[in-house]
């Protein structure tokens, strides 16, 4: 039968100490310890909270973008313009703010305000991820440098989106040649033309590559 330890030697025993130790500073610091789960308890439900409240927003601003994409295919562009910097400004953080600057562009160039455009255009460009849309941004942006006769950064502007989009890619190079052209660099223009020929044939866009060929050779020296 195992000796019982004499309350000298429990006094003395080194894990009863430790337990004591913890029992005693539960008791001073009882309180701090149960203000201190209560505040990560707290931080838990914010951060629950906000989740959600992050959720709801991203689908109350697509719902947004919906009604503004559709106001804008009716051609009701100045209600478009109005839902979309609804977004910017209430929903910017969302997945839709981005796309939303991008389509507030397209609806100031068709109300003929490509000043104003040009800028929202630029800052679309500098938040949105995917390429393709990025590429559109900056094909918004030449489309509305071109309007206002900058021939020459409008040319920049379509070379940009050539680079990105892989979808247009052939039809951003002939635009990068057209306003190239209109800037007097026939340089330029020839090697749009030369990249825009490298690329698979398209029907839709052989006649304008015929006729950039046809202006090429008709401004040489």
């Amino acid at each position: 039968m195992a000796a019982r330890m004499t309350k000298d030697e429990l006094r003395e025993d080194p894990v009863l100490e430790r337990i004591q130790g913890v029992i005693g500073f539960i008791e001073r610091h009882g309180r701090w310890l149960l203000a201190g789960l209560v505040g990560i308890v707290v931080v838990i439900v914010a951060v629950v909270a906000l989740q959600r409240s992050q959720a709801r927003s991203a689908v109350e601003a697509s719902q947004v973008l919906a009604e503004a994409q559709s106001a804008y295919l009716q051609g009701n562009y100045m209600m478009a313009e109005s839902q979309l910097r609804t977004i910017i400004d209430e929903y910017g953080g969302t997945p839709a703010g981005p796309a939303a600057r991008l389509y507030l562009g397209d609806a100031l160039l068709a109300l003929e305000r490509p000043a104003e455009a040009i800028e929202v255009y630029e800052r679309a460009a500098g938040k949105l991820e995917d390429r393709e849309l990025k590429a559109a941004a900056h094909r918004g942006r030449g489309a509305a440098l071109e309007d206002l006769k900058r021939h020459a950064e409008a040319s920049q502007a379509y070379e940009r989106a050539g680079e990105l989009s892989s979808l247009h890619e052939q039809s951003d190079w002939l635009a990068a040649a057209r306003t190239a052209l209109d800037a007097g660099d026939a340089g330029r223009a020839e090697g749009f033309i030369e990249r825009a020929e490298a690329l698979v044939a398209n029907p839709r866009t052989e006649p304008q590559l015929a006729l950039l060929k046809a202006k090429l050779e008709s401004a040489a020296p």
